[in-house]
């Protein structure tokens, strides 16, 4: 069985590094993740520059929740 998480992390390098970091968190907390789907993609610019790559997902991991 698995749980689904919405996890959401950001980077200043794109999105395929905002998902990378979210799922390598996932992991390093001893989450067993077995796929994830993006959910949503954001960005912010600051002073006329893109500034920022925000990644909404949503995760499986094994196990049940409680």
């Amino acid at each position: 069985m698995f749980r689904m998480l919405e996890v959401t992390q950001s980077s200043p390098l794109g999105f395929s590094e905002a998902v990378r970091e979210a799922v390598d968190e996932l992991l390093r907390a001893g989450e067993k993740v077995h796929f994830f789907v993006v959910q949503e993609q954001r960005g912010a610019v600051r002073d006329g520059a893109v500034k920022e790559f925000q990644v909404v997902l949503k995760v499986a991991v094994e196990g049940q929740s409680g």
